[in-house]
């Protein structure tokens, strides 16, 4: 294939088979569980922020050079000051907050937490543990409307709720 073809998007063979590589952004987000509940933070008030004031579940952008869940474990310990465990990835997805705004690869991840002495840092005001079963009402819409299109991500958090607490 000439240079050409490659810039285009046109094989060979004249059809337009795509070359382009897509820039994603790459995010983590970590479901913290501690005997039964999840833990949820409040993002602080930040103009033009699409979940700026909302419950959502904690994460934040691979750093260069990171692994996956070393960023999630760095996430969490930014965020709430929890050292957690990462036991389990459970969906990977892509979405984009605005039109016309890069897209997002998202990995959630199910850590799980040895204490519930989590403190609000970083970009949150508030946070806080709820039950499985309050989960989606707690989270802000456009969380709670992530895991609700997600098969694996609803199908996870309903094994939560028949789990029993230790």
């Amino acid at each position: 294939m000439s240079k050409e073809e490659s810039r285009t998007g046109e094989d060979s063979d004249g059809s337009s088979g795509s070359n382009e590589i897509y820039d994603f952004r790459t995010v983590v987000k970590a479901l913290i569980t501690n005997n039964g509940k999840i833990l949820i933070g409040k993002k602080e008030e930040k103009e033009g922020h699409p979940i700026s004031g909302e419950w959502h579940i904690l994460g934040g952008h691979l750093e260069k050079g990171e692994e996956f869940e070393e960023a999630v474990k760095r996430e969490v310990k930014e965020e709430t000051g929890l050292e957690v465990e990462v036991h389990q990835i459970i969906d990977v997805k892509t979405f984009a907050w605005d039109e016309g705004e890069k897209d997002s690869i998202q990995a959630l991840y199910h850590v799980e937490s040895d204490t519930r002495d989590a403190e609000a840092r970083e970009d949150l005001s508030d946070v806080k543990w709820v039950s499985p079963e309050d989960l989606l009402d707690e989270l802000g819409d456009i969380e709670a409307s992530r895991i609700k299109e997600r098969d694996r991500q609803e199908k996870f958090l309903e094994k939560m709720k028949k789990a029993p607490i230790f």
